[in-house]
This record gives C-alpha cells, structure tokens and sequence, in this order.
C-alpha cells in the first residue's frame, strides 16, 4: 500500500449519515489528506434509549456510505475511504493514543497523521490520554461543531482549523426517531433524508434502533 498523506474518522457512527460524508469533503477539499481511516468506537456512551447497532451493522454501513461518497461529490479529489475495526476488535474504552500507533503500524502514512476532532473536544484535549506523546505524532484537525472562535492554548500542538458549516448531530436524532416507531410503521423520508440512501435502506430493511 503505498504512502498517502492520512485522517483518523473516530465516532460511534451509529449510524453514519451526510453530515459524516460532508466532513470528509470538507477534508478533502481543504487539506492535502486523501486517505480517510474511519475507525467505530467499541463502546457507545450517549444517553436515549434507542438500542445501538452492532459492531457489525455499523461497519457494514460505513461501508455502504463509502460507495455513496463519489455520487455525493463527484468533483472531489480521488480519495480512500476505509472501515477499520481494531477498536471494535479491542473491545471497551479505546484510548486515540493507542488507536494512532495501530494505524501506524498497519498502514503506510505520508507525513504526519491526522486526527479529526471537533471544536466541542478541544478545550479538554490536553486531559487526553498520553496527550504529550500522542500530539508528537499527529496533526489535529479540527471541524467546527459549536459556534466559538475558541483555539486550542497549546501552541506546541500541530492544529488545522477548519471552517465548516456547523453539523448536527444526525446520528441521536436518526436513533431516537427510529426507537418511537410503532411495529409496522416505515421510516419517513424526513429521518431517511439525513442518510446516504444506501445507509437508509439498510437501517429500514434490518429495522435498526426499534424499541
């Protein structure tokens, strides 16, 4: 595989909807990054109670959003967009530190890393776990989710701020939406729209986050 300069995608992307795709192009089309490792989280911590999908649900969706993305954005650069697993495979609360030496070591990255996060994380981005070591390996780059002018206060850190339209949380809205639905009723087309249609209809067809 050969050397492309590379963004880490970390979420519960439960499920992955355009707002997961738009970030990619916005990436894309402001950075030199070409590759795109989406990596699912193993443990999903928000707070409703829609049941989550499986691990296996979620990546076959990202997958599913992948072959969506040149049809959404025929005019991007040629880009590699991969479902990596290894935090699903490692179980628990994964550490982005350790996520970033896995990445690493399985695959052949052209400059420095990037992880992408969002303005929401930033002011507690020193408390991360090994954050010292991790910010000698990667560029953090950073999408906007909140509407401040907030800038990260260590300037030794490698940081690209993105200006973005500001994305909602699809993913919560999709779950809780789906986990009201009575037994025989479809998913609306005002639920499905915040999908790839490909992603929607597999949320349908398998009738994810029902109660």
């Amino acid at each position: 595989m050969a050397a492309e300069p590379t963004a880490m995608v970390g979420g519960s992307f439960d499920p992955v909807h355009l707002g997961h795709l738009h970030l990619v192009h916005t990436v894309a089309t402001s950075t030199p990054y070409r590759r795109f490792i989406f990596v699912p989280v193993a443990r999903n911590n928000f707070k409703q109670d829609a049941e989550p999908a499986s691990a296996e649900h979620r990546m076959s969706m990202l997958r599913l959003s992948f072959e969506a993305y040149r049809e959404l954005y025929p005019d991007d650069p040629p880009i590699q967009l991969i479902a990596e697993d290894c935090e699903l495979v490692r179980g628990g609360v994964s550490y982005t530190y350790d996520t970033v030496k896995y990445i690493y070591l399985h695959y052949s990255i052209k400059g420095r890393l990037a992880v992408v996060m969002g303005d929401d994380l930033l002011s507690a981005l020193n408390q991360w776990h090994a954050y010292e070591q991790l910010k000698e390996l990667v560029t953090f780059v950073v999408i906007r989710r909140e509407d401040s002018a907030e800038r990260f206060s260590d300037i030794a850190a490698d940081i690209i701020y993105l200006e973005n339209p500001l994305l909602e949380d699809s993913s919560t809205k999709i779950r809780n939406r789906c986990s009201v639905l009575e037994v025989h009723q479809e998913l609306g087309d005002d639920i499905a729209c915040l999908m790839p249609k490909e992603v929607a209809r597999y949320v349908r067809e398998h009738r994810l986050y029902r109660p």
